[in-house]
């Protein structure tokens, strides 16, 4: 298969688990100013989790994707409600550079967007008790502010400013 069409597949594969993470967060806060947990449904899981493997076949040939696919299991783990531990390895993974040792494969490193979108996974769903504390979790939001402030990303820098804001009031954040 050629290069341009897997990319071509890779970016709308990425694209429908981008979409289905965003409807997902919309239904997180609706629930929050209802005063209830949301929990993503059977169905949404498995089609979300069709995407992802979609996503994981395709990396298998573009290694740099590998990273997106660690986001999106995280964002999996979090619409599943599973347990944060793994969920915490594969945001750390997804921030890290990549390449394999001993092959002469290039190091990869994340995007400024993956850097930013999984500084707010950690910050908005993660428990308190796997960050060092507020101060960590407001410098890795306003980390986060300052890249999507670059990339021209108006409304997740919003959404951003809003955390922190919270953060600032003494009011716990748990989504965007």
């Amino acid at each position: 298969m050629p290069l341009s069409l897997q990319a071509v597949q890779l970016l709308l594969c990425d694209l429908l688990l981008v979409t289905r993470t965003n409807l997902w967060q919309q239904q997180m806060g609706a629930s929050q100013q209802r005063s209830c947990l949301y929990q993503a449904s059977a169905l949404e899981l498995r089609g979300f989790q069709q995407d992802l493997s979609s996503l994981r076949r395709l990396a298998q040939t573009l290694r740099p994707a590998m990273r997106r696919v660690f986001l999106h299991e995280a964002t999996a783990r979090l619409m599943a409600r599973a347990s944060p531990t793994r969920t915490h390895q594969l945001l750390d993974r997804s921030l890290r550079r990549r390449g394999v040792q001993g092959t002469g494969e290039p190091e990869s490193h994340p995007t400024p967007r993956e850097h930013a979108e999984a500084l707010l996974l950690a910050c908005c769903y993660l428990p308190p008790s796997f960050l060092a504390g507020p101060g960590q979790r407001v410098g890795m939001l306003a980390e986060a502010a300052r890249t999507l402030d670059k990339l021209g990303d108006r409304q997740t820098l919003h959404d951003c400013q809003q955390m922190i804001i919270k953060l600032g009031s003494g009011t716990t954040v748990t989504s965007g």
